[in-house]
């Protein structure tokens, strides 16, 4: 008999939920909130059935369960970030495997997340949490400029600001107050997080955990902007820098995860390596996005994490092997000056390029195109892979030097 799998509002990455599921022969049951997101999203004719209700809310998705032909599954997992906290206190009302609703939580709220740092000696910034500018000039005194100000609970670097003086803090604070809604009308807290900047590269470590173990674990590299904005330029896996501090960066990364209580399936966490050693910007309560799980770990170790973490989620344990050793990277391509999209020069180089595996446009001629401040600003990206992640680094950075946004 087929295993039944319920996913929560698929999108973005989560899609390759819904591929993988089939692929391992699932029924697949999706719960959305609008009958047009497969179409949106783009996994039309992958799933069984589609359940409408308020993904934000439990007892929304509970009572379209309850009122569906459907009452019993053998899995229930999150396909969107937003969406880990609320299916896992469905998952516990349903008594169902997964991580607590406490875990997913945190790593959805940044504050509680810096709380549970804190209690457990996880190495990570000073922090505080603020309603009010006046709030905020009070903390800037214990925590001092440079500093970051961001949301609580958002994503895709949304409001994130870098703030070098109070001129600056009040007016990123005007600023920040005005964001009530995220993707897909998620809610945005009205209190916001202000942190330490701390220097040096960042990383993501690419975690998953079965039954408090470590069933697979690597590091990708980043490449970001320079402050004031932190957008993600190229992800490189596996890393090919601080390689003798590699352990490190794992130790931290997985003792973070353990400080919100995961203790299953994928995180996707990330960390800075300062002068005074690693130390965990966030924990993500999913695979890596930015095509990390889907293409890079897929192109260089040969790993499914989506079919892995399906597989975790029915049998409660799992075996993860690459299947060989090898290495991939994607670059994301932006615009150098605000105007009206026309074309890119240098697109066929990179598809002519050894190990090019695709690329994808995400903006048309005449669309608006500006500099970047955060991901959505990203008008495309191509992925190439190798045997060498250090070749494949130089090798884009090669073809960036000839790619060129062309705007009007």
């Amino acid at each position: 008999m087929k295993k039944r799998v319920l996913l929560i509002e698929p999108s973005f990455y989560g899609i390759a939920f819904v591929k993988s599921a089939k692929n391992l022969g699932c029924e697949v049951i999706c719960v959305v909130s609008n009958p047009d997101d497969p179409n949106k999203f783009g996994y039309t004719g992958d799933y069984d059935d589609l359940l409408i209700a308020d993904v934000w809310n439990s007892e929304s998705i509970l009572r379209a369960i309850r009122d569906s032909k459907y009452q019993k599954f053998d899995a229930i997992i999150p396909a969107t970030d937003y969406a880990t906290a609320v299916t896992a206190k469905v998952a516990e009302k349903l008594d169902m495997f997964g991580n607590s609703y406490f875990a997913a939580k945190c790593a959805r709220n940044k504050d509680l997340a810096r709380i549970q740092y804190a209690k457990k000696d996880v190495p990570s910034a000073k922090f505080a949490v603020v309603k009010t500018i006046e709030e905020a000039l009070h903390a800037v005194e214990r925590i001092g400029f440079p500093l970051i100000l961001k949301p609580t609970n958002t994503a895709s670097s949304i409001d994130v600001f870098y703030i070098e003086n109070t001129a600056q803090l009040r007016l990123r604070f005007d600023q920040i107050t005005e964001l009530k809604q995220s993707y897909m009308n998620f809610k945005v807290r009205d209190e916001f997080i202000l942190e330490e900047f701390m220097t040096g590269p960042e990383f993501s470590v690419e975690l998953f955990l079965n039954n408090d173990k470590i069933a697979f674990v690597e590091v990708t590299e980043k490449q970001t902007t320079k402050p004031p904005y932190f957008v993600e330029l190229m992800h490189v896996f596996p890393t090919t820098v601080d390689i003798d501090r590699k352990k490190e960066i794992i130790d931290t990364a997985y003792k973070a995860a353990r400080a919100l209580d995961f203790h299953n399936g994928p995180t996707h966490v990330e960390i800075k390596v300062t002068n005074t050693g690693a130390r965990v910007v966030e924990v993500n309560g999913r695979p890596g996005g930015d095509s990390i799980t889907s293409d890079l770990i897929q192109d260089a170790y040969g790993i499914n994490i989506f079919e892995k973490t399906i597989e975790l989620y029915l049998n409660q344990t799992v075996v993860i092997e690459p299947r060989h050793h090898d290495a991939a990277a994607i670059s994301f391509l932006f615009a150098s000056n605000d105007g009206k999209f026309k074309s890119i020069q240098g697109l066929d180089d990179i598809e002519k390029t050894k190990g090019f595996q695709r690329s994808e446009l995400v903006v048309q001629p005449g669309q608006l195109v500006k500099q970047p401040t955060n991901s959505d600003d990203r008008i495309g990206y191509y992925i190439l892979s190798g045997p060498n992640a250090s070749d494949l680094k130089k090798t884009i950075m090669a073809l960036n030097d000839r790619v060129k946004v062309i705007t009007e």
